[in-house]
């Protein structure tokens, strides 16, 4: 595959992914007492877009398109394991 297509489907598919786990986590963060699960919702998929951009900078200023794609995946994978585990542990636990 072309590395400048490749660069541009990590850019596209990796920032999403990036972009969507991100959201997740920060409306998982902001949803608590006092916050409606819409304002949260909102602030994280505001916040979720801020991501999209430096993900599209770092597809291309990688030094390969596998280190652009493992970059962004890793990225991904990590917030979206910081949001399962916000979200399945009940609140009020140590």
């Amino acid at each position: 595959m072309p590395t400048v297509l490749n660069r541009t489907l990590a850019a596209v598919l990796g920032g999403y992914l990036l972009a969507a786990a991100g959201a997740v986590l920060l409306a998982t963060l902001g949803d608590g007492p006092g916050v409606a699960a819409g304002d949260a919702m909102l602030g994280g998929a505001l916040l979720g877009l801020a991501l999209y951009a430096p993900a599209i900078v770092w597809a291309y200023a990688a030094r390969s398109a596998l280190r652009a794609w493992g970059g962004l995946l890793g990225a991904s994978l990590l917030l979206a394991i910081a949001a399962y585990a916000l979200a399945v542990v009940p609140r009020g636990m140590p």
